[in-house]
């Protein structure tokens, strides 16, 4: 029993390990001076410990604009997600009207089409609606929250149809019952899931990528590949925004991470 507990705690401590040393690497990196990046053997450690990135990342004009912008469109994209998930899933969970079972298959058959053979025709859609370089363009490809709709609508119809009933009794109408009832038995769900649109919205290369012409409109994702250190072969710039990019995330996952493990006890996935 010993010897089965002690592999499994050095399995866990390995994975840990293995999932821990990108971020380790990245914060270390980020003190690199160019030359740390080409010694041999590979440095793990600078040879000095100074700001020199940091202020590099941060006196470029760009990249305050660049943060703003995911910020806007990843909350502006969550609050959509989740509205639209939170409107479908009800209606699936406690309407019957015709195609319904129809509708929500089509709804979840959307989660194995791959994405990348959508962009051509995603793009002629924005373009021609004249939506590029704004920030409906940049977050349109992500308001149909698919598996977010499945997810939610498992959970709503595990809530006890006779609560509906009453309060459909007493009068209150869907958008009471939604709003006093079934968000807030559902706030760790809901909250877990906004906080993953967020950031799946706020982490989007390609699509932010394919839709922004102007630097001013340019997500972070995208600004810290034009940087423009990296031909000079000096990467120290981008890893340290890199990890001033990555210390809110863990700020938010550290206030978050009681309703996420209370999510997943919950059964719910990230989809």
């Amino acid at each position: 029993m010993k010897t089965e507990k002690l592999i499994f705690t050095s399995l866990a401590i390995l994975l840990a390990l293995a999932i821990l040393f990108p971020f380790i690497y990245a914060f270390s990196a980020s003190f690199f001076s160019a030359g740390d990046f080409t010694s041999s053997p590979a440095r793990f450690i600078p040879s000095s410990f100074n700001t020199v990135n940091y202020e590099k990342v941060l006196a470029n004009r760009y990249f305050l604009p660049y943060i703003l912008n995911s910020i806007i469109t990843g909350l502006l994209s969550a609050l959509i997600r989740m509205a639209v998930a939170i409107a479908a899933a009800y209606a699936f969970s406690y309407y019957r009207f015709p195609g319904r079972s129809f509708f929500f298959t089509l709804i979840i058959l959307t989660l194995f089409v791959p994405s990348d053979l959508l962009l051509s025709g995603n793009y002629l859609t924005i373009y021609r609606l004249g939506l590029i370089d704004t920030y409906l363009g940049i977050i349109s490809t992500s308001l149909l929250p698919a598996g977010q709709i499945l997810m939610l609508r498992q959970y709503f119809c595990s809530v006890p149809s006779a609560i509906h009933d009453s309060a459909m009794i007493d009068g209150a109408g869907d958008g009471r019952y939604i709003v006093s009832i079934l968000i807030p038995v559902s706030k760790a769900v809901i909250s877990t899931f906004a906080l993953q649109g967020f950031i799946s919205m706020f982490n989007s290369y390609l699509w932010p990528l394919l839709v922004t012409n102007t630097p001013s409109m340019r997500t972070v994702q995208i600004g810290i590949t034009m940087l423009g250190y990296a031909e000079s072969l000096d990467y120290g710039p981008v890893f340290a925004a890199i990890v001033l990019i990555f210390i809110p995330f863990l700020i938010l996952f550290i206030f978050m991470r009681k309703r996420i493990m209370q999510a997943l006890k919950q059964g719910c996935m990230f989809i």
